[in-house]
């Protein structure tokens, strides 16, 4: 079961155990086994609230199903309104730790070098591109340098270091498997991933989000971690 792990008069803040949806999936009504039903379920006020797509309601930011951690819920317009102005703006941040393994299956023929030499340096390498659609259905999606081949025109940015097999990353706003598919991308794809990596479905992808800071309304900063 997931949890609510903070709450005051405008957030809730639950944390999010891996397999279950953040929210419905589009065209889905119910909102039972997501996270946001069960966060309802006890801070009903989040449903009031007028979110980016009618199924979202208050949900602030989403975690791909299969990975865990920290999500964010506005429990009034409000707060909905100002926080969704703070991503646009690049001033929410999100942070995840990842346990990865080595492969080249995905690797990119075009990253810089001198991102890989950050990496080896145990430096902090800004990853940057765009994304496009990929396979089956459109399941995956690739990173890519080239605007000229990306589905839309945002430059996405995971900021990551390396420690052994562990990566932090941190995240503002953020695009479908960004994390996954980056780091995959650089070589070193998330244990348990069966989309980017040599994981099996029904494994534990071991990428979970510990950490969010954003300006407050009232022009405070607020960080929660755990």
């Amino acid at each position: 079961m997931s949890s609510i792990v903070f709450q005051n008069p405008d957030i809730v803040i639950a944390d999010k155990d891996h397999g279950i949806p953040t929210v419905p999936l589009k065209r889905q009504t119910s909102m039972v086994g997501t996270l946001l039903g069960e966060v309802a379920a006890a801070c009903p006020e989040i449903l009031d609230v007028k979110g980016r797509n009618e199924w979202e309601f208050g949900t602030l930011h989403r975690l791909d199903t299969a990975t865990s951690g920290l999500v964010v819920f506005a429990r009034n317009q409000r707060t909905y309104d100002h926080l969704q102005r703070m991503q646009a703006d690049d001033r929410f941040t999100k942070s995840y730790t990842a346990h990865v393994t080595e492969s080249d299956r995905l690797t990119g023929k075009d990253i810089p070098d001198a991102w890989l030499e950050s990496l080896r340096k145990g430096d902090s390498v800004r990853i940057e591109s765009y994304f496009r659609a990929y396979g089956p259905g459109s399941r995956e999606v690739r990173p890519i340098r080239d605007i000229r081949r990306s589905d839309n025109s945002v430059k996405y940015t995971t900021l990551a270091k390396r420690s052994g097999d562990l990566f932090t990353c941190t995240i503002t706003r953020g695009f479908r498997h960004q994390i996954r598919a980056h780091l995959a991308w650089l070589g070193f794809p998330i244990l348990g991933d069966a989309l980017y990596g040599e994981g099996k479905e029904g494994e534990t992808l071991e990428l979970d989000c510990f950490s969010v800071t954003f300006p407050t309304p009232e022009g405070s900063l607020f960080s929660f971690s755990r």
